[in-house]
């Protein structure tokens, strides 16, 4: 039986000189940190904010000024109203002057919006720089909200601040040894990042097999030393062996997107199946074994299993939020990501599969993932889970998933009065779905017509859709079933005093 090593304590501060930002920054991503990092230099203090390893956000206690000169340089403020700004700015570094230059109504909300961003990009970049000075790491339980996000990932944003960086700036991290060799990062987060590379790099990436020593792959170091930084390659020192996670094997299905070149053939419909894939397995994430997560039966082979976590990897990687058509997904990312990390350290260790094998009352049967039917008994317990999973995620107001959970748990198990009353609810949380609820309750009546429950959710639908006269029709079949319901005697009431000539 493998052991674990025992969890080192979070970082929670130290020196550029000794760890610096890239690392740092591929520290807390490799974490999943949710942290503000204040970094002190001669005074001047930068922020950044992480939200579940993500860089969010940048700035610095100096933006005021920086946003300030912009706005004078376009003639976008005079000095009065600058300076007012400025006051009310003090009270809320590193937002306060977009807020309060709104508030004075001088300078449109967009153009002060658009400062701030170019501030907080210019912000982090220009931080890649520094070589010496100290940071603090506060963990947040909750993640920050700064006036602007980034819409790139942490490595495309790591990327891009060392390619800025002038060639005689100091090399930040360790020296390459043109006798190392280059190769895949075994780690599926770090390998499966989204991220934009140059031809350069991607050419050098494409090439990191293991083979190849740095200084024939990379005769100019520094673009591997950028592929490193970020943990996409990690270099083999000389003479030891080549990580089994590392091979090239999978590297048709990195995460990189080249900068200028033409999207590969079927992005769109890949795109699609993989939006497919991530929403379909997180319904059904809470009672998946790690082989319905990875989408093999049990009798699958250790090659057929390596090949899927990183297949599975690419699909499920938090970073894939960046992509519009899983923007609204990041929660079932993180989630789905953390259970396959769990089925990695399970199925990749023959004696750990084994004992998991052994704990699964049916071994060889899975549950699919696919939206495929399975035995009634199953179908039910799915039905259930699905039930309970989208209760949960109605409280959290994560209303889409909740909503194709239920649906799933109606179309398993027609007849339980709950699942139709909660999906009719989620529905109604949408202005425009309000007579989808009403009908979607007219159905679960049509095959259920004697739940009191029902006729009532119907009227509180009508309600919702401001009709009356099926409202009150609803409320007398509750009355029907049980003469005394004060909660329907007290509605009709209501409607009755609404009616025109009452008092």
């Amino acid at each position: 039986m493998s052991s674990q090593k025992a969890a080192s304590p979070p970082l929670t501060g130290g020196s550029l000189e000794r760890l610096p930002l890239p690392d740092l920054v591929r520290t807390l991503f490799a974490d999943r940190a949710t942290a503000q990092v204040v970094l002190t230099r001669m005074g001047e203090e930068r922020t950044l904010l992480f939200d579940r390893g993500s860089l969010i956000s940048a700035s610095s206690n100096r933006e005021a000024q920086q946003v300030g000169e912009l706005l004078r340089t376009f003639g976008l403020a005079d000095e009065s109203i600058l300076f007012s700004a400025f006051e009310k700015a003090l009270a809320e570094p590193g937002r306060g002057l977009a807020k309060a230059l709104k508030e004075t109504g001088a300078v449109a909300p967009y153009v002060a919006d658009a400062c701030v961003r170019a501030l907080a990009e210019k912000v982090l970049f220009d931080t890649f720089r520094w070589d010496k000075g100290v940071f603090t790491i506060t963990a947040q339980e909750r993640a920050p909200s700064p006036p602007v996000r980034f819409d790139a990932s942490t490595a495309t944003l790591v990327l891009e601040g060392l390619r800025r960086l002038p060639p005689d700036a100091p090399r930040t991290g360790a020296r390459i040894d043109p006798r190392s060799r280059p190769v895949l990062s075994p780690d599926l987060l770090l390998r499966y990042q989204l991220v934009s590379l140059v031809q350069e790099e991607a050419d050098i990436l494409s090439r990191a097999d293991g083979v190849r020593t740095a200084g024939e792959l990379a005769p100019d170091p520094a673009p591997l030393e950028r592929l490193r930084a970020v943990g996409l390659v990690q270099l083999v020192p000389p003479g030891q062996t080549i990580p089994a996670g590392a091979r090239l094997d999978f590297a048709d299905v990195l995460n990189v997107e080249v900068i200028g070149a033409p999207p590969p053939p079927r992005f769109a419909e890949n795109l699609e199946k993989q939006t497919s894939l991530v929403w379909n397995t997180y319904r059904r994430v809470d009672w998946a074994s790690h082989y319905d997560i990875v989408g093999l039966q049990t009798t699958a082979t250790a090659d057929e299993v390596s090949r899927a976590l990183h297949e599975r990897a690419r699909a499920f990687h938090p970073d894939s939020s960046h992509r519009a058509s899983l923007a609204d997904a990041r929660d079932a990312l993180e989630v789905l990501f953390r259970k396959l990390r769990q089925a990695e350290r399970t199925l990749s260790d023959p004696e750990l599969r084994k004992a998991y094998d052994l704990t699964l009352s049916d071994a060889g049967t899975v549950v699919s993932v696919d939206g495929g039917g399975g035995v009634p008994t199953v179908q039910l317990e799915i039905a259930r889970k699905n039930y309970l999973r989208a209760r949960q995620l109605v409280e959290e107001e994560d209303y889409y998933p909740a909503y194709e959970m239920i649906r799933q748990a109606v179309e398993f198990d027609p007849d339980k009065t709950e699942y139709w009353i909660l999906l009719s609810r989620i529905q109604r949380k949408n202005p425009k779905w309000l007579r989808q609820g009403s009908e979607t309750l007219r159905r679960a009546i049509a095959r259920i017509p004697d739940k009191v429950d029902l006729w009532y959710e119907l009227a509180e639908a009508c309600a919702a859709e401001r009709n009356d006269g099926e409202r009150a029709k609803a409320l007398k079949e509750v009355l029907k079933l049980d003469p005394t319901n004060r909660r329907a005697q007290a509605a009709l009431a209501e409607i009755a005093s609404m009616k025109p000539g009452k008092g």
